[in-house]
């Protein structure tokens, strides 16, 4: 999965919707706005809503970015036999694997005694 097309798909959109919000914010604050507060509000609302979900699918991207399976080899090596994990919190050996929601296409990897996750993996076409 490349990581940095996804990204790009989700900063570019939002910063052209930001950056108009951000022009209608500060052409309300330097005087040249329509003066009753809708281009105020408007350009607040253009700016702040795409924001919120950007940083949360940015954030949510670079964790399945960085905790992958080498990552979870690397990090706990001790918890790693051949191709047989097991839990580093619990240290219970069944691992399950569950498809995450909202179109992120991927997947997670979980202890089934405390629950914990452990890694995350692209889901395969």
């Amino acid at each position: 999965m490349n990581y940095e097309l996804s990204k790009a798909s989700i900063i570019v959109p939002s910063s052209l919707v930001m950056g108009i919000g951000f022009i209608m914010l500060a052409a309300e604050m330097s005087g040249t706005g329509d003066g009753d507060g809708s281009t105020l509000l408007l350009g607040a609302a253009m700016f702040f809503i795409p924001l919120i979900p950007m940083v949360i699918k940015i954030n949510q991207l670079s964790t399945f970015e960085q905790m992958t399976y080498d990552w979870y080899k690397k990090e706990h090596p001790e918890h790693v036999k051949g191709n047989r994990i097991s839990c580093f919190a619990c240290g219970n050996p069944r691992i399950h694997v569950r498809a995450l929601m909202n179109k992120t296409y991927h997947r997670e990897h979980f202890c089934t005694q405390c629950g914990k996750t452990l890694y995350y993996s692209p889901e395969r076409s």
